[in-house]
């Protein structure tokens, strides 16, 4: 779990779960200019809601649960 779990920095609760940025855009689905723009706080508040929720499942995860999406997104495909 991500010490930062409840905090609004996004790209620290990211870099706590050990996730790249470009395959967290993956996992998600969206570019990588639309992730950094939800992680330095400039995208609109919808977005960052979509990354906050994510986040939370993510970190919700076991880590065997976590090991295997992290494999998918790093072959470029969607967490589930």
């Amino acid at each position: 779990m991500s010490p930062r779990r409840h905090s609004t920095d996004l790209r620290g609760r990211r870099h706590d779960l050990g996730i790249g940025v470009r395959d967290m855009a993956a996992g998600l689905g969206i570019g990588l200019a639309r992730l950094l723009t939800m992680e330095d706080g400039t995208a609109t508040e919808e977005d960052k809601t979509f990354y906050r929720t994510w986040l939370s499942r993510i970190e919700g995860w076991s880590s065997s649960q976590r090991h295997t999406q992290l494999q998918r997104a790093s072959a470029g495909q969607r967490f589930t």
